[in-house]
């Protein structure tokens, strides 16, 4: 125990009347902003809280003054506020009408108090502890132990202790509780509850935050990068411009709609690529760069066949890095492989971020709406077969591992057909559907076996054909058909089966 900021005796309390404390720091006697102070971090809902507090002559907790000059000629003194600068200050702003009690209409104001209101508010009073004329060590000792709520806390929790009333604190916090209580009494930034809901039964469904996210306030700390981010226009490292725009928006934060609707806008373009609910796309630091990057997008640029198309080809990719062998090693490119190691280590460095940001940026790129080539193929597939049909694509990654991804088109079509639904599925091997089809090509056909299952762990959708390998290539087009109660696969490089 550190003894050497020990006092003589212990500091008595005493009561101050309001019109006491006003003309101290009226005259400048009374600093209540000493350097050492923290910056005013009340918003105006705190303020008339706290006034309404002194008008319905309910207690507050005491306020700590020392003196740190003397004059014994001039009999002046000059003292500081140790703690209580919230307070006193908004008192003065109050008798005064300045700041956020200027043009307010929440409380009666000062001025228009009727004169026995006027007293009882300037008699209220104050407990006052002095420290007198102690050393300055002492008194910032005091102060800090007086304000200290740093112990066994975390980053974000000591930020929340500081500005957890602020408005982006409570934006964040509105779109991950669900059980918060929101009005105009705490702060004002209302988000509609259709907002709100869409956002956190995203995040629900989706599992995004485990129980101790939530417990330790990581989930409205992840919000509060994501809206940086957003705000910056840029990456940043770790949770660096997060402590900006808590200050910056503690009283005000006008402009939230513009962050919201883009994270909003991100997140139903995600919704309607219908991946698994426990991809690999969902985990915190892939969310967060899917969220970031297609912010901007407008759904009629994304051709989302494709962006769902090349994100889960990624995605089967990092089962390859992980436990993949050294010949499916080589499908992977280097960007790929460190996307995956800064992706299971959630490096909050910028150079991650960036890069998770590059390889991204490439799919997207890749996934905008091409209207030409769509028309093309569509028009090809029409000459082809008969019936309804959809496009599968086997990739390199698939045919390496035996299995395709069931994208949402073929998993609607082979729901509408009748033929399965994936989401009554049980998950592994063992529950796997198998069905009869053929392997049209020129003026014969293979049979195949189709199998349609759900992988353990993340549920992916899966489906094969035995034999593919003899039929097709990476990249080829393959059409799939539903014709006379049976599968048909044509692949489209085979032109001789294009009907002129």
């Amino acid at each position: 125990m550190d003894l050497n900021y020990k006092l003589k005796e212990s500091i008595p309390s005493n009561s101050f009347k309001i019109i006491e404390l006003y003309n101290k720091i009226h005259s400048g006697q009374l600093s209540p902003s000493p350097n050492f102070q923290r910056n005013l971090v009340w918003k105006k809902q705190h303020k008339y809280e706290f006034i309404k507090t002194i008008l319905m002559n309910f207690p507050f907790p005491e306020v700590y003054i020392a003196s740190i000059a003397m004059d014994v000629k001039t009999l002046l003194s000059q003292e500081v506020v140790v703690d209580g600068q919230q307070r006193l200050t908004t008192i003065v702003d109050y008798i005064k009408g300045e700041n956020d009690f200027k043009n307010q209409n929440k409380l009666i104001s000062f001025e228009n108090l009727d004169i026995d209101a006027k007293r009882q508010f300037l008699n209220y009073p104050v407990s006052v502890k002095d420290l007198k004329d102690i050393e300055m060590s002492n008194i910032k000792e005091i102060f800090q132990r007086i304000n200290s709520t740093n112990y066994a806390l975390n980053s974000n929790e000591t930020l929340n202790a500081q500005f957890g009333d602020g408005e982006f604190a409570m934006f964040a916090k509105q779109l991950v509780d669900k059980n918060l209580e929101v009005s105009e009494a705490i702060t004002d930034v209302i988000i509609s509850d259709e907002e709100r809901n869409f956002v956190i039964d995203f995040l629900f469904e989706h599992n995004v935050f485990k129980e101790n996210d939530i417990k330790r306030m990581f989930d409205s700390q992840y919000i509060m990068l994501i809206t940086s981010t957003i705000l910056d226009g840029k990456y940043f490292g770790r949770n660096n411009r997060i402590n900006s725009y808590l200050e910056q928006y503690n009283s005000e934060f006008a402009n939230f709609h513009e962050p919201l609707q883009k994270f909003i806008n991100s997140l139903k373009i995600i919704n309607n690529l219908k991946l698994a609910k426990e991809s690999y796309w969902f985990n915190k630091a892939n969310l967060f760069t899917l969220i970031i990057e297609f912010q901007n997008l407008k759904f009629e640029e994304i051709n989302f066949d494709k962006l769902e198309y090349y994100l889960l080809d990624l995605e089967e990719k990092v089962d390859i890095y992980f436990d993949g062998s050294e010949d499916q090693m080589e499908i992977l490119s280097n960007d790929e492989k460190r996307y995956f190691e800064v992706a299971r280590q959630g490096s909050h460095e910028l150079a991650a971020r960036e890069h998770r940001a590059k390889v991204i940026k490439d799919i997207v790129l890749k996934s905008l709406f091409d209207e030409n080539e769509k028309t093309e193929i569509k028009s090809t597939t029409t000459k082809t077969v008969e019936g309804d049909q959809v496009l599968i694509i086997p990739t390199k990654t698939g045919l390496s591992k035996n299995i395709i991804d069931a994208t949402s088109v073929v998993r609607n079509f082979l729901k509408d057909k009748g033929i399965h639904n994936y989401e009554n599925q049980e998950l592994g091997q063992d529950n796997k559907v198998k069905l009869e089809g053929v392997f049209v090509s020129d003026n014969s056909e293979m049979p195949t076996t189709i199998s349609l299952y759900r992988s353990n762990g993340r549920g992916d959708y899966r489906i094969w054909f035995t034999g593919l390998g003899d039929f097709a290539q990476a990249d080829d087009k393959l059409i799939i058909t539903y014709q006379e109660g049976i599968i048909k696969i044509y692949n489209l490089r085979n032109h001789s089966i294009l009907k002129e």
